[in-house]
Formats: structure tokens, C-alpha cells, sequence
């Protein structure tokens, strides 16, 4: 009979556990301009990319993916173009196992849409 009881409890623990282990994931929005540097001579350009984001109060998370495309992920940096004194760009990871893909971490103070610049060599 304990057993029988302590099997619903069990199986509802574990579910909860894994309630606990969402992440709230923010994909990005389409660009607004791209303006491209290019460097003959050292065979690189300099892509520039205004986008808009919608950023909640507290920690985002943010992900950058791309296919086709030789990006160099050192070169990958994001910089607010307004309310820069409230929003930390904190992190930027590459998961392992996982290609052509980075993730932010970034805080900010208010929320509301903020507009962006994402650049990185290719």
C-alpha cells in the first residue's frame, strides 16, 4: 500500500524538478539595416546589423545562430544603442556540441524595446 502512494509522489517530484529547468529563450528579430565594411586586402568584412529587441526586466536570454556563412564567433559583440546605462550585455556562450550558435546573457533595468547593433567579421 506504501508503495502505491509513494509512486504518484515520486513521479509528481520529478515533473516539478523539470518545471523548474525552463529557460526563457529570446530568438532575434528581424534586421532592420546591415551595413557591410569590406577589407580586401586582409579577405574580411565587417558586417554591421541594427535590430530591435524586446527585453524584460531582469536577466534575458538571447540566441544568435547562423548557417552558410563563415562567421568568426570571437568577433560576434552586441551593443545598445539607447538605455546603454541600464542594460549589461553579460555573457555571450558557445554550448558545446553545438555549431554556428551563441548565447547572450544580458541584464537589464527596464523593460521594453531597445534597438541593438550586432557585428562580427566573415
Amino acid at each position: 500500500m506504501r508503495r502505491l502512494i509513494l509512486l504518484p509522489i515520486i513521479a509528481g517530484l520529478i515533473l516539478a524538478a523539470g518545471a523548474h529547468a525552463k529557460v526563457d529563450l529570446t530568438t532575434l528579430p528581424d534586421r532592420e539595416s546591415v551595413q557591410l565594411t569590406i577589407y580586401n586586402s586582409a579577405d574580411l568584412t565587417l558586417v554591421r546589423e541594427a535590430r530591435p529587441l524586446t527585453l524584460k526586466q531582469g536577466p534575458n536570454k538571447l540566441q544568435f545562430s547562423w548557417e552558410n556563412t563563415l562567421i568568426d564567433p570571437t568577433s560576434l559583440e552586441m551593443l545598445p544603442q539607447a538605455h546603454a546605462d541600464t542594460i549589461d550585455i553579460a555573457a555571450l556562450v558557445y554550448p558545446p556540441r553545438v555549431r554556428n550558435l551563441g548565447l547572450w546573457t544580458i541584464q537589464s533595468a527596464r523593460a521594453g524595446n531597445v534597438p541593438v547593433e550586432i557585428s562580427y567579421f566573415t
